[in-house]
């Protein structure tokens, strides 16, 4: 059975309603957190009584504890998930002395598949390139080392306009059959540029259908996570308020909700 409510915090809840948002109180025996909105936070050592305030989407939840009584410290956070390593994944071990560059690539997959990639040279000259492969595949990845350095990867990986023209550019670069690869425009012809490009097709090429699966794996994921949200929607996190000395509930000058 749950604790009663004492006549102190009964008084003080009527003058709550309805303003408990703009609740503020400056004392060193008052303490406020947020926790998940259900099940209610179990009954307290010195513990005297408490009242919930159903907000609809949210609860304040005041809890009167013995005078004195300490503060419990806030729970710990959630464990952070650890998720599956990706398909294509940077060896800290064999990078470790290799040059490192940062990529920023922007990419639009169109039917086909084909990839348009656009980015900048190491001294700031725009390039662009045309490549075979379905480049939404490694949407994983984050970081890779090729056998002369290694890259840090921020691409921006997007759909392309099904009518855009970019979607014919395959056959205008000869790319419509044969294994993975890419035509790339003069200003991108650098190292640095070629070596990304060249390890990506090498290792779509080799790994294919892993990349596949992770791809497919990730989407359904992805679609549960959605559809659980969508049927069971997230409430707002109640608010908990603890006061352990009597002087803030018999003091408090709230006129009460009209």
């Amino acid at each position: 059975m749950p604790p009663r409510s004492s006549p102190s915090l009964r008084r003080v809840l009527r003058a709550l309603r309805g303003l408990t948002a703009g609740l503020v109180l400056a004392s060193s025996a008052f303490a406020a957190e947020v926790t998940p909105a259900s099940p209610q936070p179990a009954v307290l050592p010195g513990e005297i009584g408490r009242t919930v305030i159903d907000h609809g989407d949210h609860r304040t939840i005041i809890i009167e504890m013995v005078p004195g009584a300490p503060v419990p410290p806030p729970p710990p956070p959630p464990p952070v998930p650890v998720s599956p390593p990706p398909v294509l994944r940077l060896d800290a071990t064999d990078a470790e002395h290799k040059p490192r560059h940062a990529l920023f690539w922007s990419i639009a997959v169109y039917p086909g598949p084909c990839s348009v990639i656009e980015g900048f040279t190491a001294d700031h000259r725009p390039w662009r390139a045309v490549s075979n492969i379905d480049f939404r595949l490694f949407r994983q990845v984050s970081a890779f080392a090729s056998a002369d350095a290694t890259y840090d990867w921020f691409p921006a990986i997007a759909d392309g306009e099904a009518d855009a023209p970019e979607h014919q550019t395959l056959a205008a670069a000869g790319l419509e059959t044969g294994p993975a690869a890419y035509r790339l425009d003069p200003a991108g012809r650098t190292n640095e540029v070629m070596d990304a490009l060249n390890y990506l097709h090498a290792f779509h090429d080799a790994n294919h259908p892993a990349l596949l699966a992770e791809a497919t794996r990730i989407q359904a994921e992805n679609d549960l996570r959605e559809r659980e949200l969508r049927e069971n929607p997230p409430r707002k996190a109640d608010n908990i308020v603890r006061v352990s000395d009597p002087n803030l509930l018999r003091n408090l000058q709230i006129a009460p909700a009209k």
